[in-house]
């Protein structure tokens, strides 16, 4: 597996470092001056490539049986920082989902995913044949329950821990029938919230079936409008690197986060917009490979959450994208500007070639 582990680190390098040329790509035309484009935001870019240089380096060289020994240790930290974000985080657009550490804004959810991986792969580890009884389904479901319960604020990030908790559950052999009395009343908890959401939230979800609709275009469907146009000024080669015309007339706002994906198909054409994907299958793909060949019970269930975790992530902000999902603010993993981002995925790929590696090593 070692050759098929260089193959995935590669691919995720140069993921990231073409999301850090792209994201640079478009703040150039989103200040004032060459000299306010060149300066703070490389110093920024470079900011984030070394925090999840050290991250990476840091899950990669980590004792994975101390990793699972202390799994309910980090649920119990990540709650309190869960709950720490909603009383004294930093609100951007209305969403208090961030933690101001002065030289840098962290985003606690994006570590949750990680959390709940680990905490999960620990227990389906120790427990067993014995996580079929439903009372083990209902301390998993009070524990992410809770995780969720403090992250109502992050419904991209909640959508994507309730989804790969699932997975899991039933990749580890979880009774069906069991699972779905303990996700039923869970179920038509989230259907309930949503319907009694912000109005924002209920007017995303009715403006992806037709977001560049009269009712919708100038507001809700803005973003995901504009991104069909980018994708059809695109072509099949695209207008070329760095003459997005939707970029430069700033008609997709924030573009280098979760419309990166647009700006791409706009400059590089069907056939980049193709061959991105193609990378993030062959992620999945030799993701999958060391899921199956790793001999230790809880490297199989932590690579296969992150696998899983991953391909969520990208899937749901392709299709938000390509308006097949409703508009919700999920990045690109790897692509989209966001330090915390960026951080927690080279979190996931350390870990996944820790648990790689180490059984090679065997």
């Amino acid at each position: 597996m070692e050759s098929a582990a260089k193959v995935y680190f590669s691919i995720f390098f140069l993921l990231v470092v073409f999301g850090m040329v792209m994201v640079f790509n478009i703040n150039m035309f989103n200040v004032s001056s060459a000299n306010a484009a060149l300066f703070p935001q490389m110093r920024s870019l470079i900011f984030n490539f070394a925090v999840a240089g050290v991250a990476f380096t840091f899950a990669y060289l980590i004792n994975l049986s101390w990793l699972k020994n202390s799994s309910k240790l980090l649920v119990f930290f990540m709650i309190l920082v869960l709950i720490g974000t909603l009383i004294v985080g930093t609100k951007v657009n209305g969403a208090r989902r961030w933690i101001d550490l002065g030289f840098m804004r962290v985003q606690p959810s994006e570590f949750a995913k990680i959390v709940t991986v680990i905490y999960l792969s620990e227990v389906m580890t120790k427990k067993g044949e014995r996580i079929r009884l439903i009372q083990d389904l209902i301390s998993i479901g009070i524990v992410i329950g809770l995780m969720l319960l403090f992250m109502y604020n992050d419904m991209g990030a909640l959508v994507i821990i309730a989804g790969t908790s699932v997975c899991l559950l039933l990749l580890g052999g979880v009774n069906r029938k069991q699972l779905f009395l303990l996700a039923a009343p869970l179920s038509v908890i989230a259907v309930l919230a949503l319907l009694f959401s912000s109005d924002y939230r209920i007017t995303r979800v009715k403006s992806f079936i037709d977001p560049c609709g009269e009712e919708y275009r100038a507001g809700a469907g803005y973003q995901q409008c504009h991104a069909r146009i980018a994708f059809s000024i695109g072509g099949t080669t695209g207008v070329g690197f760095g003459n997005s015309t939707e970029k430069k007339k700033t008609n997709l706002p924030e573009a280098q986060t979760d419309f990166i994906f647009p700006i791409i198909g706009e400059e590089f054409g069907f056939v980049g917009s193709l061959t991105m994907i193609f990378l993030f299958l062959a992620m999945f793909g030799i993701g999958s490979y060391f899921a199956l060949n790793l001999h230790d019970t809880f490297n199989f269930y932590m690579v296969s959450g992150f696998v899983l975790m991953l391909a969520g992530q990208a899937a749901i902000n392709l299709l938000m994208v390509v308006s097949l999902l409703p508009n919700k603010g999920e990045p690109l993993p790897f692509i989209s500007y966001g330090g915390s981002a960026l951080t927690s995925y080279s979190i996931m790929v350390g870990l996944i070639l820790n648990a790689v590696t180490s059984e090679s090593r065997r």
